[in-house]
């Protein structure tokens, strides 16, 4: 499981919506193409869906995905603001989260998905 995986239950995004980001971020590196994105994405599907993901529909969850990491980025900001959350630990969390980039093994990343778990609820005041 990636470290983004292992933390979207805390997110305000739902699995689908990580999956269809993560197609989206290879769609826009040109490694594929969004109709392959959307029959990737097709696949996790429930049984009572019939036929494949549109690009249209796919596209509309990489939307609704996008507009909730804006909001949380404006909720952060807000934050900031009222004095909440402090610049220099979220500074601090992103320098941490910026680390599991690289290749973790199961390990690793649920420890560190516990550190940043940790240091989120100790962050906001």
């Amino acid at each position: 499981m990636s470290l983004p995986e292992s933390l979207v239950e805390q997110s305000t995004l739902t699995p689908r919506q990580l999956e269809a980001l993560q197609l989206y971020v290879r769609v826009a590196l040109g490694e594929m193409k969004y109709r392959e994105a959307a029959s990737v994405a097709s696949q996790g599907r429930t049984k009572g869906a019939s036929g494949p993901l549109t690009v249209g529909s796919y596209f509309r969850t990489v939307q609704q995905a996008r507009e909730n990491v804006k909001s949380s980025v404006v909720t952060l900001l807000i934050g900031v603001w009222l004095g909440i959350v402090k610049p220099d630990d979220v500074r601090r969390l992103l320098d941490v989260a910026g680390s599991g980039v690289r290749t973790l093994s199961e390990e690793e990343t649920a420890r560190l998905a516990r550190v940043l778990h940790e240091l989120v609820k100790r962050i906001v005041m």
